[in-house]
């Protein structure tokens, strides 16, 4: 990393580390900022992040809306890093099938991604927003995972020795974040941040732009820091209830603009740009809940039309509960769906053939004992092909 680009930065200052070279330590939260210079993004962020709260409110249950949106956050939040699996594999996968040698390292890694968020906003009912929620989310990501980037990597722990961002060795880096001996140190200051008294004073969505970058600028462990931060995201508006429930996830419309979501953390780093990366984060937000907004349409318009088509089947009360179930659960095998109807196996396998015959899920190919079986055009809907 050039040390002359940062030497001037009123964002951080340098610490020695490895090799001779040094690393990115940045100020403590909140940096000295033009308000005004950001506010009409700012205020059109907060208030598509309203109607989007709006939407979910209407939902007998959001998370018809909020289960899918999560496997796609998984699926696009590792691809950024390089990890990919296909929808059905990772919602096999969740649904208990391939477990083992059955499923690719790959698959591995998305599936602890949608674990490791949800388990992230389940243990805000026990504990605060804290060192311990990131420790364990990163626990969560890298468990199991026996790939060669990541199985050295003690999952949970901090960084013990010198990362990188841009290059192969460190020398040639562009941006080298904060070394291991001040990590700690910056992880606290990050902390006591997000829980100090006053935080309720200030816009959340503004906080959760502050404390994503000063994450990603700390880069506190040795791999999955850019999934870890996504994850952060909508765990914090969650507790600083500017959420209603989990359900925006940004790592879509970050993966189209990815160069520029790179390109304006390093300039708040070089440079102090708070403005342009606070400007861009809020653009994400305004695009991202208008996406899910438009997607929580499409799929209740696809709800709707499931009942109809099984209400002129003359089919049971029973059957058609079944169908929100497709949202939260869109793989599924049979002895699965006779557990949650709370009927025999042949009983269930009745209700599937139905389903079958009305093109409402369809067979997947290559599972047996048990067969397993998709919610299609639900799944499209997650990997943005409908």
């Amino acid at each position: 990393m050039d040390k002359a680009v940062f030497q001037r930065s009123p964002s951080g200052g340098l610490a020695s580390t490895l090799n001779g070279q040094w690393g990115f330590v940045p100020h403590p939260l909140p940096p000295q900022v033009d308000t005004s210079s950001f506010m009409m993004p700012l205020v059109n962020a907060t208030q598509a992040l309203g109607e989007l709260n709006g939407i979910l409110r209407t939902l007998a249950d959001p998370y018809i809306l909020i289960q899918p949106l999560q496997a796609r956050e998984a699926l696009t939040s590792s691809s950024m890093e390089g990890t990919y699996t296909t929808v059905d594999a990772l919602l096999l996968a969740e649904a208990g099938f391939g477990e083992g040698e059955a499923q690719s390292g790959d698959t591995r890694e998305v599936f602890n991604y949608s674990v490791a968020l949800r388990k992230a906003v389940a243990s805000l009912d026990e504990l605060p927003l804290s060192l311990r929620t990131i420790r364990n989310a990163h626990m969560d990501l890298l468990r199991g995972v026996t790939r060669a980037r990541g199985a050295n990597i003690q999952a949970g722990e901090f960084k013990q020795q010198q990362n990188w961002i841009g290059a192969a060795a460190i020398e040639a880096a562009r941006f080298v974040p904060t070394p291991p001996a001040e990590t700690l140190r910056c992880l606290d200051q990050l902390e006591n941040y997000l829980q100090r008294e006053s935080r309720d004073q200030a816009p959340a969505l503004l906080d959760a732009a502050l404390m994503h970058y000063q994450f990603e600028a700390i880069h506190p462990f040795a791999d999955g820091n850019g999934r870890v931060g996504r994850i952060l995201i909508p765990v914090m508006l969650y507790e600083r209830k500017a959420l209603s429930h989990p359900a925006l996830f940004l790592s879509r419309a970050l993966e189209e603009r990815k160069d520029e979501y790179i390109d304006r953390m390093f300039e708040v780093s070089r440079s102090g740009d708070w403005s342009g990366w606070i400007t861009f984060f809020m653009d994400i937000v305004m695009q991202t809940c208008r996406d899910t907004i438009a997607t929580a349409d499409r799929l209740l318009l696809m709800r709707e039309q499931y009942r109809s088509r099984l209400q002129e089947a003359g089919r049971s009360a029973l059957l058609l509960s079944t169908v929100d179930r497709l949202f939260i659960h869109p793989v599924f095998s049979t002895p699965q769906l006779a557990e949650y109807l709370s009927v025999t196996y042949p009983a269930a396998q009745k209700h599937l053939n139905t389903l079958l015959r009305l093109n409402i899920v369809e067979e997947i190919e290559g599972t047996s004992y048990p067969k397993y079986f998709a919610a299609r055009e639900i799944l499209n809907v997650i990997t943005g092909q409908s």
